[in-house]
């Protein structure tokens, strides 16, 4: 693998300006599960587990099942074990407002895992009651937040946006936007747009689509007609499959079809593999994802971890570079060594030190897993946790900055894995 550059320059991840609109209100949560006893502890999993996006609450748990399994092997947390609670959004504000407050009521959670445009609905409900919140959301909406009990772990969509138009811009002679018209997709395509602008290149078309239509031929011919060698692209399985079938038939062949990191989940890769075929996927679907560093320490863990989900977790190879599994993965081994730090399970106690274990302060003993760290902390050390995700030092927004990989689809593990890494200096400005 050529690896160009492995962290973005500090700052980039924050290309938008607007901040989350709720904040915590100040209130401490006791954390329920996590207020003393001996009891096992709850972490919350909150995300779609049906409906369209219901592949988001399968990445979910498989984070969290990987992330419990090796905090529970090394003993848990002060002799107390850890517990993933599903709770099902449907990846509707109405039906996730619902899930969120059962959760806070009937789980008291000690912390919280959730992600897609979610989020919005459901992290102000988690924060009030002083429970942090991990998330893996996109939305440039938090790029900006002063929540103290929200952490993002992933990338900003405005980052991606801006990843995809350097990408486009600098490999491409004729690029095209197709993005569907959802909250999801569209956060990506102004930032898309500036950055191709600011390079001095320009989309040949420039397409928006109604997702879950039975036909795209209309949309198509349009495309068709500006002759792209690349279609830059955000759309929900049901809508790639039907788009790119009806291109490959109308136009006799695909362009390079390069996605964002939706491109890379199972849901979506089955749904377009069964719609435009193997050779095909192989040959034309690329993505530009959150880089995860293949191999190492941390990502060892990982993978010795998420193996033993098996029967639990479907496939769980799929997930092996899957970067918002990860997420999740890292998010629980960062609560655990934070409690540990504090000496206390209650959100309140511990949440102030998330930060503390993750950051590159003088003196700090990088450490790969709890275990580890668990051992480090006894031994009176400073620790910071490099995650599989990579470091993961969260900045004063407490969004953990990270750096964007060029994906090529490998069918031997039916997943895209990272083929260089984009440069920090190709990002910034």
């Amino acid at each position: 693998m050529e690896v160009l550059v492995r962290r973005l320059m500090p700052g980039l991840a924050l290309l938008a300006a607007s901040t989350l609109a709720v904040a915590a209100c100040g209130s401490s949560s006791t954390g329920g599960s996590g207020s003393g006893g001996s009891g096992p502890m709850n972490l919350g999993v909150i995300y779609p587990f049906t409906g369209a996006n219901a592949d988001q609450g399968a990445i979910g748990m498989a984070g969290c099942l990987t992330g419990v399994a090796a905090v529970n092997a090394a003993g848990g947390v002060q002799g107390r074990k850890f517990v993933c609670k599903s709770f099902d959004t449907k990846g509707d504000p109405a039906d996730a407002t619902s899930a969120a407050n059962q959760m806070m009521a009937s789980a008291s959670p000690v912390m919280v895992i959730g992600a897609s445009d979610d989020a919005v609905t459901t992290a102000p409900i988690v924060t009030a009651a002083g429970v942090p919140n991990f998330a893996t959301i996109g939305d440039p909406h938090f790029d900006h937040q002063t929540n103290q009990y929200f952490y993002r772990i992933t990338p900003s969509d405005a980052l991606q946006g801006v990843a995809l138009g350097y990408w486009a811009a600098t490999h491409f002679k004729r690029p095209a936007a197709v993005f569907t018209s959802d909250l999801g997709a569209q956060t990506s395509v102004p930032p898309l747009r500036t950055k191709m602008t600011a390079l001095g290149h320009k989309l040949v078309a420039d397409v928006t689509l109604a997702p879950g239509q039975s036909s795209y031929r209309t949309e198509i011919a349009k495309i068709i007609a500006a002759k792209p060698d690349a279609l830059v692209t955000e759309m929900d399985p049901q809508s790639a499959a039907t788009f790119l079938s009806e291109y490959q038939q109308l136009a006799g062949h695909l362009p390079i079809i390069l996605g964002t990191q939706r491109t890379s989940n199972s849901d979506w890769i089955q749904a377009v593999l069964g719609a435009i075929g193997q050779a095909s996927y192989v040959k034309y679907v690329k993505a530009i994802t959150p880089y995860v560093p293949p191999g190492g320490a941390s990502h060892s863990v990982y993978h010795h971890w998420l193996m033993t989900t098996a029967g639990k977790v479907q496939n769980p190879a799929q997930y092996d570079q899957h970067p918002y599994a990860i997420a999740d993965y890292d998010a629980i081994n960062i609560t655990a060594l934070a409690m540990t730090e504090a000496h206390s399970t209650a959100p309140a106690a511990y949440n102030k030190f998330i930060v503390k274990v993750t950051a590159a302060t003088p003196g700090a003993v990088q450490v790969h897993s709890y275990a580890e760290g668990l051992r480090a902390l006894k031994a009176g050390k400073h620790i910071q946790y490099v995650g599989a995700g990579g470091t993961l030092a969260f900045n004063r927004y407490h969004s953990a900055e990270r750096a964007f990989s060029y994906d090529n689809y490998d069918p031997a593990n039916k997943s895209m894995n990272p083929v260089l890494v984009i440069p920090g200096s190709a990002l910034n400005g």
